[in-house]
């Protein structure tokens, strides 16, 4: 079941955590780790996608999965386990950034799956290697602002900060349970792939929650707490809206409340 995370005292401070440095794994436990890399990164390649214009993001996957597969069998692509499977990250990264291309629930959880072993290869957090909190570019001249600089320009307290964070992540937390007890009476695989999607960021924002300082979260968390929540909102907005189901547009509605807040609501500061 879904972590709870506790609304801390007003004054409270946590300490920030460092990931620990961990060694490359032995050979044989690379070369696993490779040849399952490949095999999600393949699988992501070959998602359906609606891509708005070049497809891009696919070929780039698939060349990311041809690194790994040759890493597996011990040929590397830079030097060694480590920089070869960066190479790869490279890919995923430069995926996530090929204009106005998609990134469906499957190909999300696929490029996770992949992301997890390529951090135990690395010795590194997930975040570290792999792009998870950086909006996709578009084609329009003129984006709208990042909600790091709308924060920015209200020039929230570290403790309005905090406080913002606590009530985005409650509303999240919500969506989660209630698509943690749909998902079984959906009996639908894409509800499934989308419960553990939720999962996967509601875990993460618990863990930025965990590690990071107040000061910290000045310098951009809630912006990462927002780009979580934009992907998850536009796959379950846009199933919900497919197949017209209530129960996913009630989640959407939370999600989007989360995000609203996570944006900067004043409103929801006494």
């Amino acid at each position: 079941m879904n972590a709870v995370l506790e609304k801390p005292p007003a004054k409270a401070r946590g300490c920030k955590v460092v990931p620990a440095s961990a060694q490359t794994p032995h050979a044989s436990a690379a070369a696993t780790l490779f040849a399952e890399v490949g095999e999600f990164l393949a699988l992501a390649s070959a998602t359906d996608e609606p891509h708005g214009f070049s497809g891009d993001s696919d070929r780039l996957l698939s060349i990311g999965a041809m690194i790994a597969l040759d890493a597996a069998k011990g040929k590397y692509s830079n030097t060694n386990a480590e920089n070869t499977a960066y190479d790869v990250a490279a890919c995923i990264n430069a995926a996530r950034l090929v204009p106005d291309d998609t990134e469906s629930v499957e190909r999300t959880i696929d490029i996770h799956s992949a992301s997890e072993r390529l951090a135990a290869i690395t010795g590194s957090a997930i975040h570290q290697v792999i792009f998870t909190d950086v909006p996709r570019p578009t084609r329009d001249p003129a984006p709208a602002p990042s909600a790091e600089a709308a924060i920015s320009r209200k020039r929230f307290s570290e403790e309005q900060l905090k406080e913002l964070y606590w009530r985005a992540y409650v509303f999240m937390d919500c969506a989660s349970s209630v698509l943690f007890h749909y998902a079984e009476h959906a009996d639908d695989s894409a509800v499934f792939a989308m419960r553990d999607l939720l999962d996967v960021y509601l875990k993460e924002a618990k863990r930025r929650f965990d590690e990071e300082s107040l000061g910290d979260l000045v310098s951009g968390d809630l912006p990462d707490l927002s780009c979580d929540l934009d992907r998850v909102i536009a796959l379950i907005g846009s199933y919900a809206t497919n197949i017209d189901d209530g129960v996913l547009h009630g989640v959407e509605h939370l999600l989007s409340s989360a995000k609203r807040i996570a944006d900067g609501d004043e409103g929801v500061l006494g």
